[in-house]
């Protein structure tokens, strides 16, 4: 839209050519082009003229003219949160529905998000959840969970951190040695209960959690999967090690599309200009943009000997 109200009417080539060679743009393919102009169009935020160019449409003048259009970062923007007829409280990045929130001193579970209405609708459950910031708590770098995996193994000092600091880190190291969270992936924690600490950055720690629920789930009997993205997910599970790691490395070793890791009928917003994007776009740009699928994989078949 930026560009068409740059330079006035083009044809959908010459608008291709200008916009698909931009770096942005160097994933998208020509078929999804197509699907995301017939979209704006659809929605007159580009309006096709009677000699069969495009300009800018009339809702789309009203995007583009606002200043925060073409600001960087994404603006915070708050949602109303409801349940029933009771209004809770408002929320920023609200989670997917199925996803749980704590708000009004309680947890809840949101059933459905409005996104033209800002409002989300929830309803209140037992347990507790962690802070939620989008769909990870910022983007954390695997090499950041290996370094800190790294630092509960080895018995350095590190002559910058304070005493209490440096008690911490020692009680720290003691957990880990005796329970094997530093080299171990998988722990009993007594009964059906378990703990993987995968040591995965944000996005291959949450295409695993997908992995988990999607494609294993059935076959293993896991069930109740809680995780503290993206440092460990605690479930119950009726298989044992050995079988938990067979079927894993057996569904990482497949070639499967992207899209099956993103649940039916979810849109997982992400990125600042979602909202402009059909739905079908959304979901493709989450499963190939933003889950680090191979990173993921690269984690799950090194466990290949614990099998």
């Amino acid at each position: 839209m930026s560009t068409l109200a740059s330079t006035g009417e083009l044809t959908p080539a010459e608008l291709a050519q200008r916009v698909l060679t931009l770096s942005y743009f160097h994933r998208v393919s020509a078929d999804d082009y197509r699907v995301l102009l017939r979209h704006l169009i659809k929605i007159d935020h580009i309006q096709v003229t009677e000699g069969g160019g495009l300009i800018v449409g009339l809702a789309g003048e009203r995007i583009i003219n606002n200043f925060k259009f073409y600001a960087v970062f994404q603006e915070n923007e708050e949602f109303t949160v409801r349940s029933e007829s009771a209004e809770l409280g408002t929320i920023v990045n609200p989670p997917p529905p199925g996803e749980r929130i704590a708000i009004a001193g309680h947890c809840w579970i949101v059933e459905e998000v409005d996104w033209k209405r800002h409002a989300v609708f929830a309803t209140q459950v037992k347990g507790r959840v962690p802070a939620y910031f989008g769909d990870c708590p910022g983007d954390i770098n695997t090499h950041v969970l290996e370094r800190m995996r790294k630092a509960l193994n080895e018995h350095t000092a590190y002559p910058y951190l304070m005493g209490n600091a440096r008690a911490r880190l020692a009680q720290a190291r003691h957990t880990a040695e005796i329970s094997g969270a530093g080299t171990k992936p998988l722990i009993n924690l007594g009964g059906d209960t378990w703990v993987l600490f995968p040591w995965l950055g944000s996005y291959a720690f949450l295409a695993l959690e997908r992995m988990l629920k999607i494609k294993c789930a059935a076959e293993l009997g896991l069930r109740g999967l809680d995780s503290s993205r993206p440092y460990f997910m605690q479930f119950k599970m009726k298989a044992d090690e050995e079988t938990f790691f067979e079927v894993l490395t057996a569904e990482a070793e497949k070639d499967f599309d992207p899209i099956e890791l993103v649940y039916p009928g979810e849109v997982p917003y992400f990125d600042r200009y979602d909202e402009y994007v059909p739905e079908e776009l959304v979901r493709k740009g989450f499963a190939e943009g933003v889950l680090d699928i191979e990173g993921m994989k690269q984690r799950v078949l090194g466990w290949r000997d614990h099998a």
